[in-house]
């Protein structure tokens, strides 16, 4: 059973999340309620520092206490905590950001992330949903679902085209996890933005269960030939470092 006005912060802390400050008429016509009930709604998460209301514009912000817990959860993790030395060494070593990502609930999200201090670096956002079907480590977790629940989720999956080289047939997206789990790494080659390509190994734990899988994203020309080769190895040797110490 889900709790409506429960329900409904949830939803305005997602969309100012997704576009930014936002007034009341605004959110209102995004939830699909009316504006007395988004009053409500904005007022109960400020009085716990959830969101702020800009004066001049009136307009709605994230609070600052929402940094405060996703600090606080970020380091009740033991991914984290696990993963976080080996990325450092993996960053160290190629010069390139390396971002951590996990499984919940058919979604993909970055956790963790090792920002290269490299001018051309490519990085993520901690707390961001990767697409399962054309980011790498979006397409390395799916792949190594049972086939009952990779069938599942796709059933009421939309294949958003986010490029003209975005996988939007689910039968080829079928057939691109078999490569994957057949050469045990997943690349977005273009899929998510043009000139970018994606390299993502599967993180096993000591059941050959995949929740988690760590990723490096960079231009074309960069990430290709030999450059990905290395990366490749450079991953695949950080992922069984990572996977020996999970539970």
């Amino acid at each position: 059973m889900v709790l409506q006005s429960l329900d409904r912060g949830m939803l305005a802390l997602k969309l100012l999340a997704e576009k930014g400050a936002l007034s009341v008429t605004e959110l209102a016509k995004e939830m699909g309620v009316d504006k007395s009930t988004v009053s409500r709604v904005l007022e109960t998460l400020r009085k716990h520092d959830m969101v702020q209301l800009e004066k001049n514009s009136r307009k709605y912000h994230l609070g600052f206490r929402l940094m405060y817990l996703g600090e606080r959860m970020a380091s009740s993790i033991e991914i984290i905590d696990i993963a976080r030395p080996v990325l450092m060494e993996v960053s160290r070593y190629l010069g390139q950001s390396v971002h951590l990502c996990a499984y919940n609930k058919a979604s993909v999200y970055v956790i963790d992330q090792i920002v290269s201090s490299l001018p051309y670096t490519m990085s993520a956002r901690i707390g961001m949903i990767e697409p399962l079907h054309s980011s790498s480590v979006g397409k390395c977790i799916l792949a190594y679902r049972t086939e009952q629940r990779r069938e599942e989720i796709l059933e009421d999956y939309e294949m958003t085209p986010y490029t003209e080289r975005t996988i939007t047939d689910k039968d080829a997206l079928r057939e691109e996890l078999e490569r994957i789990r057949q050469r045990g790494y997943s690349l977005d080659d273009e899929e998510m933005f043009l000139n970018v390509r994606c390299i993502a190994v599967p993180i096993f734990d000591y059941h050959g269960s995949v929740r988690y899988s760590i990723g490096i994203s960079g231009p074309l020309g960069l990430m290709s030939g030999e450059n990905l080769e290395l990366y490749k190895k450079q991953l695949i040797q950080a992922a069984k470092k990572i996977g020996a110490k999970l539970k």
